[in-house]
């Protein structure tokens, strides 16, 4: 009995270890993307994880494999920035509250989001983490401003128009394309989704 638990806790003790391995190595390649390294090498990534590049191997088949997993580490980042709304709060306060919270989540992820753009081409399954972003934000705009888009002659355009100008794309675009800095960028943001939910 005694000899089957210090077996079991061997297994644990093993499985665990390796899970911190592998969670440093993730954490390694979106610590690279933060200091602007889009495509780290997998000896870049093991030096930061302080492993040897045949552990990286070990645990990955391949970068591609590496950037999907970092992509679900990447989901489950942005969802804790992702806090309920009142839904009947007036709707300007509304818009605030999700610029604000949009703001603060796309600041944090933009770099390993421009990553995983730059790879997206040449992966499904990143594509896949892309497109479940963006159901999920899609349903929080739904949920946010189901009267106004009831109540919208076109209620699709409008969900798609909210969808894509409180998507993290319009907000790179403020902030790189024509270099607004945060709050400019917000109010950019505010003004442009009001403008669309009062003229719809």
């Amino acid at each position: 009995m005694q000899a089957g638990s210090a077996q079991e806790w061997s297994v644990d003790g093993r499985a665990a270890r390796s899970a911190r391995t592998r969670r440093a190595i993730v954490d390694a390649m979106r610590a690279l993307h933060d200091e602007g390294d889009l495509r780290p090498t997998a000896p870049r990534i093991a030096e930061r994880a302080g492993v040897s590049v045949r552990t990286v191997w070990q645990h990955f088949d391949d970068l591609e494999t590496l950037m999907v997993e970092a992509g679900h580490r990447d989901l489950e980042i942005a969802s804790g920035f992702v806090e309920p709304i009142d839904p009947d709060l007036p709707v300007a306060e509304r818009i605030g509250a999700l610029v604000e919270q949009r703001a603060v989540m796309f600041e944090a992820m933009a770099p390993p989001w421009r990553a995983a753009r730059l790879h997206a081409p040449f992966s499904a399954q990143i594509r896949a983490n892309r497109d479940r972003m963006m159901d999920l934000a899609r349903a929080q705009v739904c949920e946010l401003f189901a009267g106004e888009i009831a109540a919208s002659d076109d209620p699709d355009t409008l969900l798609d128009a909210l969808v894509v100008a409180t998507g993290w794309a319009t907000w790179e675009s403020l902030r790189t394309d024509i270099h607004l800095d945060v709050e400019p960028a917000k109010k950019a943001l505010r003004l442009w989704v009001s403008s669309m939910i009062v003229t719809c």
